[in-house]
């Protein structure tokens, strides 16, 4: 057990230290389009934009915290993208509603000394009433699996982070997102139908999964980048972005595309020398 242990550490201190090189290798990959004439103005960038009236640039504020840029792939796909999809998000948290009915079903079907449920009385009492008692009895430390609680749930944490860092957000909001999922959805939700919520698991799945989760997204950045290959072989490629990133893996198969953003306005496109005049025109900006 103790040897188990340091081999989940030192995967972990690895995961990190993964991460922090490649973030140190990273490249920015930008491409702009511009072409003005007294009428017409067309800007197009790869990079994240914040729009005001007129502008587009390619940084902003929120970009401190990403540290990252994006890339294009094969079949036009940005990754990571570089506008926040919402939508997506959606959809993956849709996917994960229904993914956790069956996990949920996959529990029940295991001994009572794997999974620690009291099954008897959870048939006894009925399902809701259970629930009601371990929301208000927890949290307490569990004497659950280590690999339950030291394997299954950083890993779970990393795939809640990785939903939302592969659909543009920044490491805290994908932070926040895996501490949201893990704490009301599943810790709260799901399992408190079976279980009294876990000191541990509300501790242990957002903070340790975020921090596997950010190197399994530089990870991710690496293979796309080698044509979605690990070890030259596109099979352990495509299976290793499916274990890191299931579900974008799943929406991207499906051939999911992010909605194009545009804009046009009014704006100035030149100045005229001879009459001192600003001449102008039609501003459009797009973001792909």
């Amino acid at each position: 057990m103790i040897q188990t242990k340091k081999n989940i550490y030192s995967l972990l201190f690895t995961l990190m230290g993964i991460a922090t090189f490649a973030q140190q290798i990273s490249t920015s990959s930008t491409n702009q389009f511009s072409f003005d004439n007294s009428l017409l103005t067309f800007n197009s960038s790869i990079d994240k934009l914040e729009n005001d009236n007129t502008n587009s640039y390619p940084f902003d504020k929120e970009d401190s915290f990403q540290l990252d840029s994006s890339f294009y792939v094969k079949d036009s796909l940005v990754y990571p993208p570089t506008t926040k999809d919402y939508r997506k998000l959606g959809y993956n948290t849709a996917l994960f509603a229904g993914t956790t009915v069956v996990i949920y079903g996959v529990l029940l079907l295991l001994p009572e000394s794997v999974t620690k449920w009291d099954k008897e009385e959870m048939r006894k009492n009925g399902i809701t009433a259970k629930w009601k008692e371990n929301v208000k009895a927890g949290p307490v430390v569990d004497s659950d699996n280590f690999f339950f609680n030291y394997v299954t749930h950083p890993y779970a944490g990393a795939v809640y982070y990785m939903t939302a860092r592969s659909c543009g957000f920044n490491i805290f909001e994908s932070f926040t997102y895996s501490a949201i999922m893990s704490t009301f959805f599943w810790e709260y939700g799901v399992e408190a139908f079976a279980e009294i919520p876990s000191v541990q698991d509300l501790i242990i799945t957002p903070i340790v999964g975020s921090a596997m989760g950010e190197g399994f997204f530089y990870a991710k950045k690496s293979i796309l980048k080698n044509d979605s290959r690990v070890l030259n072989s596109r099979f352990l490629g495509k299976t290793s972005l499916f274990f890191m990133d299931p579900f974008n893996t799943i929406m991207d198969g499906c051939g999911y595309k992010q909605k194009v953003k545009t804009q046009l306005n009014v704006a100035p496109v030149g100045f005229n020398p001879y009459t001192k005049n600003t001449t102008w025109g039609l501003s459009f900006s797009a973001s792909f």
